[in-house]
């Protein structure tokens, strides 16, 4: 199943990083039509003095023919959505130690 995925470091705890991931209104990846299914995932791991956020989306896609051609244009378009799901995450992480 091909996949991307995007980081950050966020300045929050792994834990703490998930929760403010969680609260976000779930988000279904916008798909091309030959995009069968797709799911999307955050992990988070420790680094310095916060988390490395990163954000995997996994697709499969068919016909196999379409799949192939559109292979480069759909990794592009699904990148750039977990892109902006990771900058998003870390500038609100950013925000809640500014504000604490």
């Amino acid at each position: 199943m091909p996949q991307v995925s995007a980081d950050a470091h966020v300045p929050l705890p792994p834990d703490a990083a998930a929760a403010v991931a969680e609260s976000f209104p779930p988000a279904r990846p916008r798909v091309p039509p030959h995009v069968r299914s797709v799911r999307a995932a955050w992990r988070f791991r420790p680094e310095g003095a916060g988390a490395l956020a990163i954000h995997t989306i996994s697709y499969a896609a068919g016909p196999a023919w379409l799949a192939r051609l559109a292979h480069e244009p759909t990794q592009w378009l699904l990148r750039h959505q977990a892109v902006r799901q990771v900058e998003r995450l870390a500038e609100v992480a950013r925000s809640r130690v500014r504000d604490a």
